[in-house]
């Protein structure tokens, strides 16, 4: 259930008129795996950063990916997804749905 609630935040926050910050982990992680197949990282990649078990350097590698690039123009609330991903100040730990919520996220699967 924390999957899904999490996937359906992600993105209501994406379509909301007012712009609303992620506040989890598994948002965060969610946000991420989506960001990733957004822009086209090869799984290879997505799968060494799935793999980092601290939440701080996952969510700061991401940003870093994220910040610069131009695929989300091409995503509809792609600007907002991007915004979310690099706006995100929740510092959490890593817990086991979180990296199923980001295999969500990238793969595109409920």
């Amino acid at each position: 259930m924390i999957k899904e609630l999490a996937r359906d935040a992600v993105q209501i926050k994406m379509k909301a008129k007012e712009e609303s910050p992620l506040i989890s982990v598994y948002e965060f992680c969610y946000a991420a795996g989506l960001g990733l197949r957004v822009m086209g990282i090869p799984a290879a990649e997505a799968e060494k950063l799935r793999g980092e078990e601290d939440f701080l350097e996952l969510k700061k590698k991401v940003q870093e990916l994220v910040k610069d690039s131009a695929a989300f123009a091409d995503y509809p609330n792609g600007g907002r997804l991007q915004s979310l991903i690099t706006g995100c100040r929740f510092k959490g730990q890593m817990a086991p749905e979180a990296y199923e919520l980001f295999d969500m996220g990238y793969r595109g699967g409920k």
